[in-house]
């Protein structure tokens, strides 16, 4: 079968020539989120002029960055004069890692937001939003493997200058909460500590208007549910819908009839496949799918949901390839931030147990929860 979403394309809807996308440049874009990210860290190394020429040391800011490592504890609680316990310099490093890689995924997380954002047609530049998702899996892998790297520190080690670092606590990062909101985590899903305490009481200043900032902005998951709708209802050559719900009493039907050749009582039969049947009308019935939607089982609305499917059936065919891998990226990225979730609960359990956070939380029974 011919890709059913080729009439779209053949009606002059891609659009090749448009120069702001060419070659995968944000260039020519207005892009806030650019700005938003750039300052989470502090100031632009580069809004000085130099005399002296640019180097590795001064293009990388390395004077600057290198000296932010500062150890806080001491091997002798009495005397602020003896050195720093050994293993808190290795703990500082990881965690200011941490936040590199967070701001780097942040930057490609809103350039990709903001092509959603600024194109009437994202199918031509699928090429470079997939390039860039395949980026942010890389660095989701290495953040998970930077946890392991914590692991070689015994947890007698790190009590040994945990006082020192409260109330200082990973929970109070402005880029991870940038993050959950920029990919669409919303207050239905939290357990606790709500986007209001975030921004009226954790963050002050500069950081609490960066969530507010955030907060205005369409989230990816809303970005790109606005474009399988836009990609569903573009697709007019063929009923999908149609399609599929015949396909699937089709699917039922040589399934019961299978099975009673195979020796199932009818009853039986028609009962297995009466749950299939109900299954499936979940996705296919509007009122049955608004039901989900009302309980959260789905964050999708139905027409994004059958865009989503569509795309997966037909995705060996040329116009769907690249939205196919797209949203296969998609769904790692979110395995594999709910591995390092997972990773990080088994850490903080293995370091200090059940005991509280440095900055005030429930530790592992908040971090457990966060991450159902």
């Amino acid at each position: 079968m011919s890709c059913p979403y080729a009439r779209q394309m053949s009606n002059g809807l891609m659009d090749t020539n448009n120069d702001q996308y060419n070659n995968g440049s944000d260039t020519n874009v207005s892009n806030p989120q650019m700005n938003r990210s750039i300052s989470v860290n502090g100031v632009d190394d580069h809004s000085k002029a130099t005399k002296e020429p640019l180097n590795y040391t001064s293009y990388l800011g390395l004077n600057k960055l290198l000296s932010s490592l500062q150890c806080v504890s001491h091997i002798d609680p009495t005397d602020n004069c003896s050195p720093p316990v050994h293993d808190e310099h290795f703990f500082i490093l990881i965690h200011q890692v941490f936040e590199l890689w967070f701001k780097g995924f942040l930057y490609e997380i809103d350039s990709i937001r903001n092509i959603f954002s600024n194109s009437s047609n994202v199918m031509p530049l699928l090429f470079h939003i997939n390039q860039r998702l395949h980026r942010s899996v890389g660095i989701w892998k290495m953040l998970i493997d930077m946890l392991q790297q914590l692991e070689t520190m015994t947890p007698i080690e790190f009590l040994a200058f945990r006082d020192f670092v409260t109330p200082a606590s990973g929970f109070q990062s402005l880029q991870f909460r940038l993050i959950e909101m920029t990919l669409g985590l919303t207050d239905i899903f939290r357990k606790s500590y709500k986007t209001d305490y975030f921004i009226n009481t954790m963050f002050k200043g500069k950081q609490r208007n960066e969530l507010k900032q955030v907060l205005k902005e369409d989230s990816l998951l809303k970005l790109v549910e606005r474009w399988l709708e836009y990609v569903y209802d573009s697709t007019t050559s063929f009923k999908f819908l149609d399609v599929f719900t015949s396909s699937v009493e089709s699917f039922i039907n040589h399934g019961k009839k299978q099975k009673i050749v195979n020796g199932v009582d009818i009853e039986t039969a028609e009962r297995e496949a009466e749950n299939i049947r109900r299954q499936f009308s979940s996705m296919i019935d509007p009122v049955e799918y608004e039901k989900l939607l009302d309980t959260q089982e789905r964050r999708l609305s139905q027409k994004a949901m059958l865009a989503a499917l569509m795309i997966s059936l037909y995705h060996p065919q040329p116009c769907f390839q690249q939205a196919y891998q797209m949203l296969g990226l998609l769904m790692d990225i979110d395995a594999l931030i709910a591995s390092w979730r997972h990773k990080h609960i088994l850490l903080v359990q293995r370091q200090i147990g059940r005991k509280p956070g440095t900055g005030g939380t429930g530790g592992f029974s908040y971090l457990h929860q966060t991450a159902k």
